[in-house]
């Protein structure tokens, strides 16, 4: 028999987020879920697939360092010491 619910933890598998992440979702109604009791919740499926319809994809955001031309702090100690006073 084909499973009608999903648990948050395996939605959490299915979108590859955590589960903390899923309650979030489903406390700010983006998900759709039934407590079935004061514990425990679940997804139904069609409700499961029209978010993941709807999610937007995930952008992985690109992060540049920028390349400094000054020593870092061990070359400018070195260089001191080694300079005559």
């Amino acid at each position: 028999m084909a499973a009608r619910y999903l648990t948050p933890a395996e939605a959490a598998d299915e979108l590859r987020i955590s589960p903390d992440t899923v309650y979030r979702l489903i406390a700010a109604g983006e998900i759709a879920a039934l407590r079935v009791s004061p514990r425990i919740l679940r997804i139904p499926i069609p409700a499961f697939e029209a978010y993941r319809a709807a999610r937007k994809p995930s952008i992985r955001r690109v992060v540049r360092r920028r390349v400094s031309s000054e020593p870092t702090l061990g070359e400018a100690m070195e260089k001191r010491d080694l300079q005559p006073v």
